[in-house]
């Protein structure tokens, strides 16, 4: 059956303007789905301006939700690994596993990162999905869970991602910076993985307080001396926490900056001290398809647990103030959830 008629999405010129528009649903072809999102996370990613104002120089108003899980409501003629009504985790972009990155295991440096697959993102009531994402971005939710935690496979991901480049993490000592919703799954994470101590560092005393129910064994101020440790995990974009991680990381310790904020951002580094120190510095981004399916099963097991993590829930006619609440987080705020669909009535000509 075709799905017709219009449906509802938000359209972000910058954190203070993002829009509600209507759009016709996109039509599908042979090898394509069309799928009704559940739910979509913002990431922080989504609140960086500066790293998104490029495509709207390009587009104009842009969608650039990709934490996303949905049910298949259409499949093109000549799928068959799907049918309609399956529910499925949906990835934008993906590594093409052939270039020399992918064969060296930086997959998520392979240039086909920067491909986008769906059409026309996450914060929309209906997304067309093309077909190298019919084969390559799409997961099935497993029964167990629910559409909300498939929306954290993504964010886990990238946070599995980021500690596989500091493994191993038992029995070490491990120092996150930043303790808003990427620091907290390293907190989690973390713990499940065996660490012999974490500790947790923030500016604000709610998000301190939050890491601790995580699992932290310390919640410290940003103001404070902070520790050094094993493994140093960058979970902010401020310059002060970068630097800082350089003091904080033990003699032969990872650092991962697993965050960024604005353009150009520079690093001073200590050339003579860590040449005798010889850290490593590794920088994280994205997930690759291994890192998807761990989250996955990390998820589905209970091995890390999320619901709690969820502050906030807006239909598609609230997105702007979630985006205000991402963007500007306030003191109880951690994950920010757009349910498309959520009381909503397709609109049908």
């Amino acid at each position: 059956m075709t799905v017709a008629g219009t449906m509802k999405l938000g359209l972000y010129f910058g954190n203070d303007d993002v829009r509600v528009e209507e759009k016709p649903i996109p039509a599908i072809g042979p090898k394509e789905v069309l799928i009704r999102v559940a739910t979509c996370g913002i990431c922080g990613s989504d609140t960086m301006q500066w790293y998104r104002e490029p495509a709207i120089q390009r587009m104009g108003g842009i969608n650039t939700g990709h934490e996303i899980a949905g049910e298949i409501v259409e499949v093109g003629e000549l799928v068959s690994q799907f049918q309609a009504g399956d529910r499925v985790i949906v990835v934008h972009h993906f590594p093409c596993l052939e270039c020399p990155s992918c064969q060296d295991g930086n997959e998520t440096a392979c240039e086909a990162m920067r491909e986008k697959h769906i059409e026309p993102g996450g914060f929309s009531q209906y997304i067309r999905v093309l077909e190298q994402c019919v084969a390559r971005g799409l997961y099935r939710l497993p029964d167990s869970m629910t559409y909300e935690q498939g929306s954290f496979v993504e964010p886990l991901a990238c946070v599995v991602r980021g500690m596989r480049k500091a493994s191993p993490i038992a029995a070490r000592t491990v120092l996150i910076i930043g303790s808003g919703l990427a620091g907290l799954l390293h907190i989690k994470l973390a713990r499940f993985l065996g660490a012999q101590r974490i500790y947790a560092v923030d500016t604000n005393t709610r998000r301190l307080e939050a890491a601790s129910r995580a699992g932290a064994d310390e919640a410290i101020a940003a103001t404070e001396k902070l520790p050094a440790a094993d493994r140093v995990f960058v979970c902010t974009g401020s310059p002060k926490a970068a630097e800082s991680a350089l003091d904080c990381v033990h003699r032969g310790g990872h650092i991962v900056f697993f965050a960024t904020d604005g353009p150009d951002q520079k690093l001073p580094i200590n050339l003579t001290r860590f040449w005798t120190m010889q850290p490593t510095l590794n920088f994280s981004y994205g997930a690759a398809p291994r890192d998807m399916q761990e989250a996955i099963e990390l998820l589905r097991a209970g091995q890390v647990c999320v619901d709690e993590l969820v502050t906030h829930r807006f239909g598609i006619n609230q997105i702007a103030e979630a985006f205000r609440i991402a963007a500007n987080p306030r003191d109880s705020s951690l994950k920010v959830i757009i349910e498309p669909n959520r009381a909503e009535q397709l609109s049908r000509p």
